[in-house]
């Protein structure tokens, strides 16, 4: 079965939340209510407005904030929803969260040890992570893209080109993070969670690259 609308359903219905000002709302605690509300009124608007493929695709380009590349992940893929391990991921690279480097290159779960134990001051995206914790239930509808195999975006060269040349330690993940790190880790730090549903992404031609 092919996902792949529904993986960019997903996809926009959060941008679109976000334009909203639905993380604005989680950081300041808002009531779940009010964020459900906002939830339930984006779904419905872009139901109303049946969009074809291409308009889905041209509202990608608009909200992202790398759209060249998201567009390409998306349309040069295969999508399927898949159940998969934890332990099997990694986050986008070469920059995911303002995280550092040397803990992004990790697995997903050194990454989460990494949140646990971060100072939120220091760290703005561990303050969002709580934030989004404490609304996990909400997230449950917007599932995290998945490109596997991982090291189609968790390449050395690009890490060289940001962060300089060095004997990167790369975790080659099964699976990595595409869109959704926030959102994944809360989930997974809110449920104890050794499982997470996702868009799973199966490149075409990138992984020649």
């Amino acid at each position: 079965m092919d996902y792949s609308e529904e993986a960019i359903n997903s996809y926009l219905l959060w941008q679109l939340c976000k334009q909203r000002g639905i993380q604005e709302m989680i950081i300041q605690a808002r009531p779940e209510k009010g964020l459900r509300k906002v939830v339930e009124e984006v779904k419905a608007e872009y139901r109303s407005k049946n969009y074809s493929r291409s308009e889905k695709i041209e509202m990608l380009w608009e909200l992202d904030d790398n759209p060249e590349h998201r567009s390409e992940i998306f349309e040069d893929c295969s999508w399927s929803k898949e159940t998969v391990k934890v332990e099997d991921l990694g986050t986008t690279l070469p920059h995911a969260m303002g995280l550092p480097p040397e803990v992004i290159s990790g697995s997903l779960p050194d990454v989460i040890d990494f949140v646990r134990s971060a100072d939120p001051e220091k760290y703005r995206s561990v303050k969002y992570i709580e934030a989004l914790k404490e609304v996990h239930e909400i997230l449950d509808e917007f599932a995290p893209w998945i490109v596997h195999p991982g090291k189609v975006i968790r390449k050395r060269e690009r890490m060289n080109r940001e962060h300089g040349e060095k004997d990167w330690e790369i975790d080659n993940t099964w699976g990595a993070i595409n869109d959704g790190n926030h959102r994944t880790i809360a989930r997974i730090m809110a449920n104890d969670l050794k499982e997470i549903e996702c868009y799973v992404g199966r490149p075409e031609t990138l992984q020649q690259h």
